[in-house]
């Protein structure tokens, strides 16, 4: 059972019966583990999943198979992001014991980075394009900044470990967090100058660390949150110019599994609960529960509506005012749903056996 507690007038009470979204198509997968990445939309016509053997890019019009990127067991893909490179037409993957670059047009692999060329990722890392390279998370204290050739420019150390980037106007910023006892994690997000590797501001929380989430900015603001041993978790826009705090949310409840963006409100997916935040100054508009776990899953905002999932189920809630206005089934033989992703026309959904192309809400036939 999921439920709703709105801190405004619901506006929208669902119909008794509703029809089970229209599926365009569905395209059965062979996964070989739980898919930690979600899928990747590329410019509307591909989508680039995980889960099986290879890297596969698939159309998205009709989930035909464009191509299968080749990975060998002893560097299976674990990466918790796929990373596009509109400019070069690359994407950047992690995996157990190196990074990759791949043509997003051809599934070839362009680059591979090892411990034999000075770089030793993190499974976990989440990292960013720039406008002349790329910015890597290493083993969880240090960072590189590499050329689109794989040279390193330079690399950064850290007392904290690092768990995301991004890129915005020379700068980089990153979030991070340290456990230092059973009841307290350290958070931290810092600025650094792209070309040099100068820091150039940090921001510190007893709050927990920022440690599930890479930073969003959009506005010149700096969104992220936290997760952690501490009593308390926060999330926080900060000024980005300047590491200012702007507004802080602090509860017990507000651990960041994942969040994403609308035009007024920050959603974040806590495991069990999707909470929405007010932009402009932090505060609670409404939350959205349901009664098991879904940490690994990231909601997607897409006109006006949230699509996320508890695993079981996909929810479809009214982005204002957090009502449920559909719930999708589990195809039959389905196993699981383990992500949720968009494309202006189509909401994708992977699950242990399909990824399945839906009509979204707001383009239902009436």
């Amino acid at each position: 059972m999921a439920l709703f507690i709105s801190c405004i007038q619901p506006t929208y009470s669902p119909p008794e019966e509703v029809e089970e979204l229209k599926i365009f198509w569905h395209k059965e997968t062979n996964l070989i583990d739980a898919p930690d990445a979600q899928p990747l939309v590329i410019e509307e016509s591909k989508l680039i999943y995980t889960g099986e053997l290879e890297l596969v890019a698939i159309d998205s019009k009709n989930g035909d198979e464009i191509w299968r990127g080749i990975i060998d067991n002893e560097r299976a893909l674990v990466c918790e992001k796929l990373v596009f490179d509109e400019k070069r037409r690359r994407i950047i993957t992690n995996h157990k014991k190196d990074i990759k670059i791949w043509d997003s047009e051809t599934g070839e692999s362009i680059v591979t980075l090892t411990k034999e060329d000075g770089v030793q990722s993190f499974n976990l890392g989440r990292h960013a394009v720039l406008e002349d390279g790329y910015a890597i998370i290493g083993d969880t204290l240090d960072a590189y900044v590499i050329n689109p050739d794989g040279s390193i420019r330079f690399s950064v150390q850290f007392e904290f470990a690092s768990a995301g980037l991004a890129y915005l106007n020379n700068k980089l910023f990153m979030t991070m967090g340290k456990t230092i006892t059973g009841a307290l994690t350290k958070g931290k997000i810092i600025a650094f100058d792209v070309q040099t590797g100068d820091s150039l501001w940090s921001y510190i929380t007893d709050n927990s660390g920022f440690t599930r989430v890479e930073p969003v900015i959009s506005n010149s603001i700096l969104y992220a949150g936290t997760v952690g041993n501490s009593p308390e978790n926060t999330f926080v826009a900060l000024n980005s110019e300047t590491g200012e705090l702007i507004w802080e949310f602090s509860n017990s409840e507000i651990l960041t599994r994942s969040f994403v963006l609308g035009p007024k409100y920050v959603f974040v997916n806590t495991g069990g609960k999707l909470i929405a935040l007010n932009k402009t100054n932090g505060q609670k508009v409404w939350v959205f529960e349901w009664n098991s776990s879904a940490g690994l899953i990231k909601p997607v905002y897409l006109n006006g509506y949230i699509y996320h999932s508890d695993h079981n189920r996909l929810f479809v809630i009214d982005a204002e005012t957090g009502e449920l206005v559909h719930e999708e089934p589990l195809p039959e033989g389905g196993g699981f749903f383990w992500h949720v992703a968009a494309s202006s026309d189509k909401v994708f959904a992977q699950t242990s056996s399909q990824l399945i192309a839906y009509q979204p809400w707001h383009l239902r036939d009436n």
